[in-house]
């Protein structure tokens, strides 16, 4: 069990992250991604506000590699998708318009499918052992194989654990029969809710309040935050731990841009990108006790399921992703190896 990001060092680095955000609306001169080095801008697209775990990464990495750089390069973060959806940002970074960008997994899995891999249903026990995995570089293999595509997987954030919200507690899969869970747009995860006992629905996140309004769907998934952020608790008020997703997103980075940097410079913003992720996994356990504290004021009730009876009924979808190549095998097998690892330590 990691230790949680202690206070003031959560708020330490929200002012900092504050400064980089205002930076980032306020510059419209220098260069971006290009230049003779001396003073170069990184622009990094980003859909999430300010307060969000991965904005608060980034902006830790953007003050390191300045530092590091003396000032040679300075990290511009647009939050809220100010800089376009992630889809079309992502071919932004591969042309080179933008040079950085956090993405959802299902991006690199456009390009290639191993990456379901990564967040597939029931893969692991709880977020740490994704952590673990991730600091182990477990994935490490599957990031090398986006180079072809003129982006690099730079590091891994955590976006949470996610769990099933409905208007009454979903304890069992019997208590799922039937009802419309919203989902993403992901045949994996609407087989996963049907599997897990419920009808999976693809439907944008912004239009979950209102279809459960309106009775088209019962409820949604997700992590606590984002629970809390779109208010869902008004129309679901019970969280269930179902646990079957651990969720993560990505950091691309543009592969020109990358390779234009002489060794050192490089070899600094890896390893500084690397270390941001241990910055993101605790702002994120910030993030969730802060998320949480809000909803019990909102009178959430939180309900404990039968994780291991839906785990249970997702165990074919979960083989079958594990299956699909060597590569999606190696990483099952090194998560399995982590849970047995662990196991023997309790």
């Amino acid at each position: 069990m990691r230790k949680k990001i202690n206070r003031r060092t959560f708020l330490k680095v929200m002012g900092a992250a504050a400064l980089a955000g205002a930076a980032g609306s306020l510059t419209g001169c220098g260069s971006s991604g290009q230049g003779d080095g001396k003073n170069t801008i990184i622009r990094v697209a980003f859909n999430q506000p300010e307060t969000h775990a991965e904005y608060i990464a980034l902006a830790d990495f953007g003050e390191k590699f300045a530092a590091a750089t003396n000032g040679r390069y300075q990290v511009e973060i647009y939050p809220n998708a100010v800089l376009g959806d992630q889809g079309p940002v992502t071919e932004m970074i591969r042309t080179g318009a933008l040079q950085l960008a956090v993405v959802p997994m299902s991006v690199p899995e456009s390009y290639n499918s191993d990456f379901a891999i990564i967040a597939a249903p029931y893969l692991y026990d709880d977020l740490e052992q994704m952590e673990t995995a991730a600091r182990e570089g477990v994935f490490d293999p599957l990031f090398a194989t986006t180079d072809k595509f003129n982006f690099e997987v730079a590091t891994l954030y955590t976006s949470g654990a996610r769990h099933i919200y409905t208007d009454k507690p979903i304890v069992t899969p019997e208590d799922l029969k039937g009802c419309k869970i919203r989902v993403q747009d992901s045949d994996t995860y609407i087989r996963m809710i049907d599997l897990m006992g419920g009808v999976g629905i693809a439907m944008a996140q912004s239009d979950v309040y209102a279809a459960v309004q309106q009775h088209v769907i019962e409820g949604g998934e997700n992590s606590e935050v984002v629970y809390n952020n779109f208010k869902h608790y008004e129309v679901s008020p019970y969280f269930s731990y179902t646990n079957h997703l651990v969720m993560t997103d990505v950091v691309v980075v543009n592969k020109d841009f990358l390779d234009d940097m002489d060794e050192d410079t490089r070899a600094t913003f890896r390893r500084l990108m690397k270390e941001s992720m241990e910055v993101e996994f605790e702002a994120w356990d910030q993030n969730i006790e802060d998320a949480k504290a809000v909803l019990e004021q909102h009178g959430v009730t939180f309900v404990e399921s039968d994780i291991a009876a839906f785990r249970e009924r997702c165990m074919p979808l979960l083989e079958s992703i594990a299956n699909r190549s060597e590569m999606t095998r190696s990483v099952y097998d090194q998560v399995m190896a982590i849970k047995e690892r662990e196991a023997r330590t309790l």
